[in-house]
Parts: C-alpha cells; structure tokens; sequence
C-alpha cells in the first residue's frame, strides 16, 4: 500500500523515529500501512482533515443566520490595507510586513478577491509566489491604494439557485459572514472552498508518529508474515485511542457549530 498523499507525517520521518532504514520493499510498505491507519484514525476522531485539499459544493442548511461555519478549516484568507494592483506586471505587492508564502498562496491558485475597488471575484494565480508578490494570469487594472481587501482560499457560494457576488459576502478563516443571513431550506446553501494546512501542525505530526511508533513496537517481534493483521488488531482498538487522541489533541477537535 503506497503512503496517501493526504498522510499526516512521511516514511523518512517514521523511519527515523523508529531507527529503521528504508528498504524500498516489505519494510517500508509496513510503515506506510501503518502511517495511514494512524492518519486516518487520527483525523476521524477529530472529525476533521488536516492537508488543504479542495472542497466542492458543501452543502448546509440555512437557518436565517448571518454566520455559515466550514465544515473543514483553516481557510486562507487575509485582509489586507495598501495593496498595490500592476496592470502591466499582473502583480499584486503588499506592504504590511506579511508574506504570501506563509500565508499558503502558491502557483495555480484561484483566489477570491473581495471588498477591492477594481477587482472582484476568482483571479488565478500564476507563476512563483514572494513573500510580497503574488502575480495572476488574469488581466487586471493599475490600484495604487486598495485597502481592507480580503484574498481568501473561497471560491463561491451559492445560495438556492443564486451564485452570490463576491463582495456580497466575506470570507475568514472558518466561517462566512453574509448580513443578509441565509434563507431557512434544507441543504440549500452549497459552498466551495480549500481549507486545512499546508504545513501539518508539528504536534499533529508527532501524534500521528507516537501512533505509529506504538503500532510497530506491539507488531515488531512478530513473524513479518503475519506483521499487517496484528497492526491492524492494534488500530482496531478504537474506542479507546479516540479517547485519547480527543483528550491529547482536544485543540484540533472539530465541535461544529
């Protein structure tokens, strides 16, 4: 079994953490194994994803309420004062001291623009992100001075059968604000969105190893035959590890609203 890309830590770190070498064989499909269980055993606790990935059409019922809660965060978004728009360059540069690096903007995002007073809705960005400088392959126009504009990991939301114009609402980082509130229906709200980190949070990825590192120690004088049925036999304990995981990593526990 190949290691998920959605996986909450790597075979290098695991293998350093249990002082084994890769192998390219048995050995490191074992801890591949391993590192998804405890991944997925992890985030089921939690009720929650951790890796960005993107999030298509999540419905939610209305309820005459302004505010609309993610069903997965973080969500990407900043709000930003002095920003200057380059027709010519397709650049945008903040000044605020902040970077879009570390903000989680990177090639190939589309990004929702919003509360600009040239620019409005999904622009695409292209090509290597700074720390200041994001640059799109959108046209856009010269703005020396756009102030409280929030870039965010959104992309629309719909409301019935109406797509709502971007700067109808605004989006942070775990819920969307609209002052008109959303109609009572049920499931009549769709909204697409990427949330999670695109950096694992390292206690998550300690945890996730503490997890693995248990699960190898119950299985490793066992017959490498029979290695994958006692691992499993480990992670099937369930009840009890998402208790635990609850407790040790209750800051991440995905309540809902």
């Amino acid at each position: 079994m190949a290691l998920d890309p959605y996986a909450l830590t790597t075979l290098v770190l695991a293998n350093y953490e249990l002082g084994l070498t890769a192998d390219s064989g048995v050995v490191d499909a074992h801890i591949e194994n391993l590192i998804n269980q405890a991944s997925d055993i992890i985030e089921n606790a939690l009720d929650r994803k951790f890796k960005i990935r993107l999030y298509t059409k999540e419905r939610h019922s209305g309820n005459n309420n302004e505010f609309l809660y993610f069903k997965q965060y973080p969500v990407v978004a900043v709000n930003l004062d002095g920003l200057v728009w380059d027709a010519a360059g397709k650049t945008l540069t903040r000044n605020d001291g902040g970077s879009f690096v570390k903000d989680g903007f990177a090639d190939g995002n589309k990004v929702l623009v919003q509360n600009s007073e040239y620019h409005s809705g999904l622009l695409t960005i292209e090509g290597v992100v700074t720390a200041l400088v994001i640059t799109f392959s959108d046209v856009i126009v010269d703005d020396l001075d756009d102030d409280n504009v929030i870039i965010s990991h959104a992309r629309e939301l719909w409301v019935e059968d109406s797509k709502l114009d971007a700067d109808d609402f605004e989006v942070s980082e775990d819920h969307i604000y609209y002052n008109a509130g959303f109609s009572e229906g049920h499931e009549n709200i769709r909204v697409t969105y990427y949330a999670g980190y695109v950096t694992i949070p390292d206690d998550v990825t300690a945890y996730c190893l503490k997890l693995v590192k248990m699960a190898y120690e119950n299985s490793k004088d066992i017959k490498s035959e029979k290695i994958g049925p006692y691992s499993v036999t480990f992670f099937d304990n369930k009840s009890e590890l998402n208790v635990m995981i609850q407790n040790d990593l209750s800051n991440y526990l995905n309540r809902g609203y």
